[in-house]
């Protein structure tokens, strides 16, 4: 039986640029709520009037100050954008860009229009979230100079996610010239302006920046505090650099702990970290019920290296019987969000014959494509598969 691999705690974390949300109305919070006012709202919307569309259409996708009702919100953002209200057309946007979620068909043209005009009424969301569009090709051609333009204008108008946005394409070179001074100094400027993202990325880039501007000392204070205001990514990060034992004595107590602050605040990497020290015993008692408790909770909010580990054990029978039907399910779902390990393991699933009828040829396509991306054991068993 060919031994299946797992996924540890790592400090190569995953970034991205942020998309600017859906802008609520928060009028149950206003001094000027009242049932009277409420009723008043309705009766300028019915007579046409699109702020008052656009605020109710708002209030009835949230749930503020009335039952959420999806169908009654488009209707109102529909009338509003029709008439050309800004914020009516970019909440309309962010709704079809994320459709499921809204009770909508998933509509990324829709949503590019939606966020096009809005934009060009001034709303710096809707050009914040342009430079999303472009970046990730949804609803238009993907063209990475337009979406740091995007974000850069969006930026210049005193958008604080752009700010943090255009840290990141700098960082990473994305339709711009690469440079880590001025990434961090995008960085800087949206941490300071309130933006956790922001607070966490400046952290993560002055630790593990090769160039000139890193700076581990005054990352670790970023990290912390990005941590301390709501970042679970930074407390988990912190486990991370305590776990690999980077540029810092190793301590997987500390690491621990600092999974345990990401956890308490939902982070599903730091529920997969303590599910891992928990299953081999780093720091804390060796408890593999704990470990598949913690895996679970992580899997079951899509975390991919959970899922990987969570099919692991059961593909060995470790802390939960032998079931290589589960295992695949587990090894699948890591598999859909790009985990090598789990593609990996479940070509070792195609060859293992308990687990059905073998199939060399869906595990040799799977091997290829891990040992494009550099797995080791992946390019040693193809050779071995290939030979024989």
């Amino acid at each position: 039986m060919n031994v299946a691999l797992q996924s540890e705690p790592t400090t190569d974390v995953a970034v991205s640029t942020v998309a600017a949300p859906f802008r609520q109305s928060h009028f149950v919070s206003s001094p000027d709520y009242n049932e009277l006012v409420l009723a008043l709202l309705h009766q300028a919307a019915d007579s046409g009037d699109r702020d008052s569309q656009s605020k109710l259409g708002a209030m009835y996708m949230a749930g503020d100050g009335v039952p959420v009702d999806c169908q009654k919100a488009l209707n109102y953002l529909r009338k509003a954008a029709d008439a050309q209200d800004a914020l009516a057309l970019y909440n309309l946007g962010v709704v079809c860009a994320h459709g499921s979620r809204y009770g909508v068909e998933f509509d990324p043209a829709r949503a590019f229009a939606c966020y096009l005009k809005a934009a060009r009424l001034g709303s710096n969301d809707a050009m914040n979230n342009l430079g999303v569009c472009y970046q990730n090709g949804l609803g238009c051609v993907r063209n990475l100079h337009l979406a740091f333009e995007k974000y850069r204008e969006a930026a210049d108008r005193g958008h604080t996610v752009a700010l943090s946005n255009c840290g990141y394409m700098k960082e990473l070179g994305l339709g711009t010239p690469a440079d880590a001074a001025e990434a961090l100094r995008f960085y800087r400027q949206a941490a300071d302006r309130g933006c956790l993202e922001a607070r966490y990325n400046l952290g993560r880039l002055l630790i593990f920046s090769e160039s000139r501007s890193a700076d581990f000392v005054a990352g670790w204070e970023a990290l912390r505090r990005a941590g301390e205001e709501g970042s679970g990514d930074a407390f988990n990060l912190m486990g991370c650099i305590e776990y690999k034992g980077f540029r810092v004595p190793k301590n997987y107590l500390n690491a621990r702990n600092y999974f345990e602050l990401a956890d308490k605040l939902g982070n599903p990497a730091a529920k997969n970290n303590l599910g891992w020290l928990y299953q081999h015993g780093y720091g804390v008692p060796a408890d593999v019920s704990l470990a598949v408790k913690y895996y679970t909770e992580s899997a079951v909010l899509g975390y991919a290296s959970a899922q990987c580990n969570l099919g692991f054990l059961y593909y060995h029978g470790i802390g939960v019987p032998r079931d290589y039907a589960k295992a695949q399910e587990y090894f699948r779902l890591a598999a859909n969000r790009e985990s090598f390990t789990a593609m990996f393991n479940l070509a070792l699933l195609h060859l293992e014959p308990e687990a059905g009828p073998p199939d060399q040829a869906k595990a040799v396509a799977l091997l290829k494509r891990c040992a494009w991306e550099g797995n080791a054991d992946a390019k040693v068993l193809l050779e071995r598969l290939t030979r024989g």
